[in-house]
């Protein structure tokens, strides 16, 4: 091979790599999407009365109302409480990792598992008798974001009172719809 084929052949052969890792979406050099936060969401809680417990008593809503696609990687942190009384918190059912891109006017669904009907007795740890605070933040809020209320609605969408008669409400995985 002459002198001047192996240099067409090694400026061929840098110029196709060149051109391959052109291609390469590198994490450094590709936008970063930001995380999903409180200003960009609009949260709805619906709930189902007489589910069994083997079903959502609940499904959590976000509509993302921003102008950009954003990241919701995670699950969110949801509250239902009285003042400083009873309270009950969530946690993942699953230790799922969750990574979606939320888009301008579109929206993800949480499925909400809890008992919502409590004992024969009645009695339930956050009562809906005495209307019941729903806060949520979302997955991996900035310093300042401190979450915000949610709405709480039936299935046809009229207001609705939570109640929690656990102490724990587990969050399915998130989905995008």
């Amino acid at each position: 091979m002459s002198w001047r084929t192996a240099v067409g052949w090694t400026v061929g052969l840098v110029m196709l790599l060149g051109a391959t890792a052109c291609g390469r979406s590198d994490d450094s050099a590709a936008p970063r999407i930001g995380a999903c936060g409180t200003p960009q969401l609009s949260w709805r809680m619906t709930v189902h009365p007489g589910k069994p417990h083997n079903t959502p008593a609940a499904t959590l809503s976000a509509a993302h109302k921003g102008s950009k696609p954003c990241a919701f990687d995670g699950y969110p942190a949801l509250s239902v409480y009285v003042g400083k009384g009873p309270s009950a918190d969530s946690a993942p059912k699953r230790s799922m990792p969750v990574h979606l891109v939320l888009a301008p006017g579109h929206r993800i669904e949480i499925p909400v598992f809890y008992d919502a009907i409590g004992s024969p007795s009645g009695e339930c740890e956050v009562s809906g008798e005495y209307d019941p605070r729903v806060d949520v933040r979302p997955p991996h809020p900035a310093a300042h974001d401190y979450g915000s209320h949610v709405q709480v609605t039936d299935t046809k969408g009229h207001p609705e009172r939570a109640q929690v008669c656990d102490f724990h409400m587990l969050l399915g995985a998130p989905q995008l719809h």
